[in-house]
């Protein structure tokens, strides 16, 4: 699932989705060097119909004040929670539509806290 808030926990995934089925794992997206949420993340079913279920029925739903998006995805293998490539997290870091309600350090959050505006 994407466009996750930057705070969203993995409680909070659970809690949702948990009500389509019995999730096997929950893997947060990380930054890759602070190790600090991104935005996506992958929910793991036991069973299909389940996954179906959170699919079609959590797609477009609200969570922690975002409209999130579910997708399907081949599986998770190690290394896939870190979702960006390098110039992507540099690019991202300087982005000129910063969401204040996702988090991230966008160029307006950065001129924020120059001025002393929280």
């Amino acid at each position: 699932m994407g466009n996750l808030s930057f705070h969203t926990t993995e409680e909070q995934i659970y809690e949702l989705f948990s009500r389509c089925g019995d999730i096997k794992r929950v893997f947060m997206g990380l930054d890759k060097i602070k190790k600090k949420a991104w935005g996506f993340c992958f929910a793991e079913y036991y069973n299909r119909l389940d996954a179906e279920n959170a699919m079609w029925f959590l797609n477009g739903t609200r969570l922690d004040d975002r409209i999130i998006h579910t997708d399907w995805d081949l599986a998770f293998r190690e290394g896939r929670q870190y979702g960006h490539r390098p110039e992507d997290q540099v690019r991202n870091a300087f982005c000129e539509d910063f969401d204040v309600g996702r988090g991230g350090s966008g160029k307006q959050a950065q001129a924020r806290d120059r001025r002393g505006i929280h």
